[in-house]
C-alpha cells in the first residue's frame, strides 16, 4: 500500500542496491544459522566419541584377574562389565602407594556404553587422593564376567552434550530466521516508499531501519 495513494502506472523498477537494509544482512543470517549448526554437529560428535572412548575394551579382564589403572585426585576411572550379567560383581584396590586410600564405589546411576554389538555397563566407579598406579582386581560368585577400565563417565555429562546439539543449532536457526524475516519486512517496506517516490517526489525520510544498513 502506497503510503502516498496508488500510483497511476506500472510500479517503477527499483535497484535492489538502494533498499535498505542491505543484502549482506540476509548473509548475517545464514552464517549465524551455520555456525550454530556447525557447533551441534561438532558437539554431537564429540560427545558421541568421548562416551564410546569411555571404555577401554582393550584391556579387558576376566572375573578373578587384575589390572592396572593410574588414578589422580582430579580423575576418576570405572570399572565397567560386560552386559549383560545378573551376577555380583565386586572389584577392590589390591596395590598402590603406602599410606594411599583409594576408593571404590558404586555410581549412583547406571550408565551403559555400546561399543560394536557389545554393552559395557559401568558398576563401580574408582577414586584417589594420590596420583598413582594401582592394581585392581574384579570377580563374581560364578566366574563369568569379563570386566574392562574406563573413564567416569556419566548419563548427566552425556545429556549435557545432547543438549548443547540440539539447543544451539535450534537457536541459531530461529536467531538466522527472525533476523531474515525482519530484514525482509524492512526491504519491502523500503522498495515501497522508493517506488512512491517516482511518482510523487521526497515528501518525507524513508522508513525506520533501526540502523541497519
Amino acid at each position: 500500500m502506497y503510503p502516498y495513494g496508488p500510483p497511476p502506472g506500472p510500479s517503477p523498477r527499483i535497484d535492489s542496491a538502494e533498499l535498505r537494509p542491505r543484502r549482506r544482512w540476509f548473509v548475517f543470517a545464514g552464517l549465524i544459522a551455520a555456525v550454530c549448526v556447525g557447533i551441534g554437529i561438532v558437539s554431537f560428535v564429540m560427545t558421541l566419541t568421548s562416551t564410546v572412548d569411555s571404555v577401554d575394551d582393550d584391556r579387558a579382564f576376566a572375573s578373578g584377574r587384575s589390572v592396572t589403572l593410574r588414578i589422580g585426585p582430579d580423575d576418576d576411572a570405572a570399572i565397567y562389565v560386560r552386559s549383560p550379567f545378573v551376577a555380583r560383581a565386586h572389584c577392590e584396590v589390591i596395590s598402590g602407594p603406602a599410606g594411599s586410600a583409594p576408593r571404590v564405589t558404586t555410581p549412583d546411576s547406571t550408565f551403559t556404553v555400546t561399543k560394536g554389538s557389545v554393552e559395557w555397563q559401568r558398576v563401580f566407579v574408582l577414586k584417589a587422593d594420590t596420583a598413582a598406579e594401582y592394581g585392581v582386581t574384579c570377580d563374581d560368585p560364578r566366574g563369568a564376567l569379563i570386566f574392562a577400565p574406563g573413564d567416569d563417565a556419566d548419563f548427566a555429562s552425556f545429556v549435557g552434550g545432547i543438549v548443547v546439539t540440539v539447543v544451539v543449532p535450534l537457536l541459531g536457526l530461529l536467531a538466522g530466521a527472525g533476523i531474515a524475516i525482519i530484514v525482509g519486512v524492512r526491504r519491502g517496506r523500503h522498495r515501497r516508499w522508493l517506488e512512491a517516490q517516482v511518482y510523487y517526489g521526497h515528501r518525507g525520510a524513508p522508513p525506520a531501519t533501526n540502523g541497519t544498513g
